[in-house]
């Protein structure tokens, strides 16, 4: 299932979870819970969920600034290099072109990512990259060894036809 074909409402819109996307990613289950479209293309908030080691390598994004919303579990994330843990009811800002990645330490984690641009004639492109170029999840369960989703290598290569640049290795728990 792609994208719908969504606008943004004057007067607000119900997105049912039988209308978001949701992929399988580097171990975890990324589910687009507000695509960029249903924003006047303002942002798009992506809930992640996965055990411990799920992670992403350390990377830039060129036009979107990303707010990490830690629900529950623990995350270590660094951010221009300094290293930072952030619990349940954490929050952690990244403003574009800073350099940063995360790694799930507890047992399990759930978190939101929202990813903005403050140029107006850019849009969101974290929506797009998951739903173009990643595989969809089958059910909104993690990914097993058999179905686990597109490799690193196929993620880096992807990232700068969207704005997002390769900064170094993913985190270790």
């Amino acid at each position: 299932m792609s994208l719908p074909d969504m606008t943004y409402d004057e007067k607000g819109r119900l997105i049912p979870e039988s209308e978001q996307t949701a992929v399988w990613l580097l171990g975890g289950l990324a589910q687009i819970r507000v695509p960029g479209a249903a924003t006047r293309n303002s942002f798009t908030v992506v809930q992640h969920t996965g055990n411990r080691g799920y992670t992403t390598p350390v990377h830039v994004h060129d036009f979107e600034d990303e707010i990490f919303v830690v629900l529950d579990g623990t995350l270590r994330m660094v951010c221009d290099g300094e290293e930072q843990i952030a619990e349940a009811g954490s929050t952690m800002i990244v403003p574009r072109t800073i350099p940063h990645g995360f790694v799930t330490t507890s047992p399990n984690a759930r978190f939101l990512t929202i990813h903005s641009t403050p140029q107006p004639d850019r849009r969101p492109q974290f929506d797009l990259f998951l739903d173009a170029e990643i595989p969809h999840a089958k059910a909104l369960t993690l990914p097993t060894e058999d179905v686990g989703g597109p490799d690193l290598d196929h993620i880096i290569a992807l990232g700068s036809q969207y704005g997002y640049g390769y900064a170094g290795p993913p985190l270790t728990p």
